[in-house]
């Protein structure tokens, strides 16, 4: 060992010898000056302290306290003019005392015992308060007895009872102090108000000699409700020296009891030992069931923020742009999961700034004035998680002024209390932050930590996945708008009319298409499809389909060869998705129109003659995907002069709950009923918006031609 460490072990040594030797010169002075009682201390608080600073201290340092208790009460019995052998047969009862007690309970607490517990506050009760003090009761009761002719079994009782609630009322609130000091402290003027009602209550109960219990009961259970054990017991302790220094003043009932002054000790302190044990059970039994309340309140929280995430997730996989994240965190964070405010950013492309993407549950003054954002270089919860990748947790206003004072007026300006700032990072690096606010003081606690860091991850991966979707929207728009004109080209001899209804309504992608084509000898192609899926993927294949489709037209192919050929394009140049198609061609020289279907419903022709309308069915064959040796029937018929053909796709005609057939049936209803004089354009709208009002599940294209026009 070195020189230091000696120095620092007697340092330590030295100071518990004081520290022991003064509390207890001070308590056992303080017994002879106010708690005697003929034959000696009728209360002796110096036993709590022993037994105390023995219980919280390791046994490697016992001979320090042994040696202060043995020293100390030597110097007080030669203070008050005791032999030296009295001296010494008192002192070496002193020291046994506590080394009994203490040893007793450290054994069968397995350590020091925390009295909250009802277990360890009887291994106390029975080893501190009752065994050691009686083992010190026959050593001290034998140096009086031999000392001063008493009774032995009177001087016994006397110390027993003396130095028993001494240990009681004394080492109790020394042992729960390091558990339960934050109690008292967080209610300071509510302790002192209890302790100062103890002590008049206990006054007037001895002044008008009532029975003692009948004014303490009540203030120690508001000690035990209120205040916890700790309270309890400091009330305790308050009753145990009022009661003791009434008594000994000739006060109260134990002082007019007609027995001997053994006698009435034993009963007052028994008394008092009641009502402090009473108290500090009544506390235990308190505090179990606000702990138990405490419990399955945090496990409903717990519970309820697992819910919240669950729906969050839910939310979240759906929402494909910032304002929907925003909505979904908004709609969890705040209305269920309790807190006051949520704001969440991302860093700006030049990196300089944290722009919020939503700002929920703020005064509008606070939105208006803060709102915009706020520079990575500003000293601000925000900020900080993102140039440290590290949360920032702030429980209290005065923690948020004292890491950021030029900031402290949006704290204030929003009612903040609690506040809990945590980076998105979904790629190792944050991209920006999520702020959560309370307007009450917040534990936030492992739980809390834990849900906010599951709300910061999603939210991140959200982002990331919407701005990939954006990327991906934009690139289809773009993709769509070059290979699919909002209205067809004109064609010499006939009206061409086209009703698109994508089922997204916001975003307008689909994979359904058609096409009017003008070919070689004045014949007419014409066609409508339906790629499986929505966004860009769809966009692409539909893209493509249209595009050889087109190419395969103008060289001339029959339409079920046309569907043959896109056959075997689809398999090897498409995204492997089906895709259905229906292809007309209509030739001039005869007036004939052929056609073919791969899997696509069949197209309708309405009679100017006679407005009926049926189905071209003769055509038809299976739809287009990445199958092999593929064959497709052809069907042909002739027009006369305004007859409609109309050709669609099943988004039309399909309903959930509704067999196709109906749809169809419908849909010749619908087509009869036009009038030659109504625009083309304006009955394929009016059909799709009839059949296929929104919300729609699928998408919606029309295309209606006339003939001889």
């Amino acid at each position: 060992m070195t020189g230091s460490n000696r120095l620092d072990r007697l340092g330590a040594a030295t100071g518990l010898f004081g520290w022991v030797a003064l509390a207890y010169i001070g308590g056992a002075v303080l017994s002879w000056q106010t708690f005697g009682a003929e034959i000696g201390p009728a209360f002796f608080p110096a036993a709590g302290v022993t037994v105390s600073a023995m219980l919280l201290t390791r046994r490697s340092r016992w001979p320090v306290i042994v040696a202060a208790i043995f020293l100390a009460e030597f110097a007080v019995d030669l203070r008050y003019d005791f032999s030296w052998a009295a001296a010494t047969g008192f002192a070496l009862a002193n020291t046994i005392e506590p080394l009994v007690g203490a040893t007793l309970v450290r054994r069968w607490c397995k350590g020091p015992p925390d009295l909250r517990r009802r277990d360890d506050l009887a291994r106390f009760v029975v080893g501190a308060v009752v065994s050691g003090p009686l083992v010190g009761g026959v050593i001290g009761g034998l140096v009086i007895a031999l000392r001063d002719g008493v009774w032995l079994p009177h001087a016994t009782l006397h110390w027993w009872a003396g130095d028993g609630i001494g240990v009681l009322v004394v080492a109790a609130p020394i042992l729960l102090w390091p558990k339960q000091s934050r109690v008292l402290a967080a209610r300071k003027a509510e302790m002192v108000l209890t302790l100062l009602a103890t002590v008049g209550l206990s006054i007037v109960a001895f002044l008008s000699e009532l029975p003692p219990a009948l004014f303490l009961l009540p203030v120690l259970a508001w000690a035990a409700f209120r205040l916890d054990v700790l309270g309890a017991a400091l009330a305790g302790a308050v009753v145990a020296f009022i009661t003791n220094f009434m008594t000994d003043g000739g006060y109260g009932a134990f002082a007019h009891l007609h027995m001997s002054p053994a006698g009435r000790l034993a009963v007052a302190q028994a008394s008092i030992a009641v009502v402090v044990l009473v108290a500090m059970l009544t506390a235990q039994e308190a505090a179990g069931r606000v702990t138990a309340i405490r419990q399955r309140q945090a496990e409903r929280r717990e519970r309820l923020r697992l819910e919240t995430l669950a729906r969050l997730g839910q939310l979240l996989s759906g929402a494909l742009t910032q304002d929907q994240i925003g909505d979904a965190v908004q709609s969890q964070v705040i209305n269920d999961a309790g807190a006051t405010a949520v704001h969440f950013g991302l860093v700006s492309s030049d990196g300089s700034t944290l722009t919020w993407v939503t700002m929920a549950g703020y005064p509008e003054a606070v939105v208006a004035r803060f709102g915009r954002g706020v520079a990575l270089d500003e000293p601000t919860a925000a900020s900080d998680v993102v140039r440290t990748g590290q949360p920032v947790v702030i429980r209290n206003p005065q923690e948020y002024r004292r890491r950021y004072p030029d900031n402290a007026v949006w704290l204030e300006a929003s009612g903040a209390t609690s506040l809990l700032a945590w980076p998105l990072t979904p790629g190792g690096k944050a991209i920006g932050a999520l702020v959560l606010v309370w307007d009450t003081p917040q534990p936030l606690d492992t739980a809390q930590l834990a849900y906010a860091s599951a709300v910061a991850t999603m939210t991140g991966q959200a982002l990331v996945r919407a701005q990939v979707y954006a990327d991906e929207h934009a690139r289809a728009v773009v993709l769509q708008a070059a290979v699919l004109p909002s209205s067809p080209s004109a064609i010499e001899g006939m009206d061409v009319a086209v009703s698109y209804e994508p089922a997204d309504t916001v975003q307008g992608l689909g994979g359904d298409w058609y096409d009017a084509l003008a070919l070689r000898e004045g014949r007419t192609y014409v066609a409508v499809g339906d790629v499986v899926g929505h966004g860009l993927p769809a966009v692409e294949d539909m893209a493509q389909l249209r595009s050889a489709a087109r190419a395969l037209a103008l060289q001339g192919l029959s339409p079920a060869r046309l569907l043959a050929e896109l056959n075997t394009f689809t398999r090897y140049a498409s995204q492997g998705k089906f895709a259905t198609m229906s292809v007309a061609i209509f030739d001039p020289k005869d007036r004939s129109l052929s056609y073919a279907s791969a899997g696509h419903p069949p197209p309708l022709l309405r009679s100017a003659a006679t407005g009926a309308v049926t189905r071209l069915t003769t055509g038809h064959g299976p739809v287009l995907g990445p199958v092999e040796a593929i064959s497709y029937a052809q069907g042909y018929t002739r027009l006369a002069d305004g007859d409609i053909v109309v050709l669609y796709t099943d988004g039309l005609i399909e309903r959930r709950g509704q067999d196709i057939e109906t749809g169809l049936r419908w849909a010749q209803q619908l087509i009869a009923d036009w009038s030659d004089d109504e625009p083309l354009t304006q009955a394929c709208q009016r059909l799709s918006q009839t059949l296929a009002p929104a919300p729609r599940n699928d998408d919606v294209c029309v295309v209606a031609v006339r003939f001889g026009r």
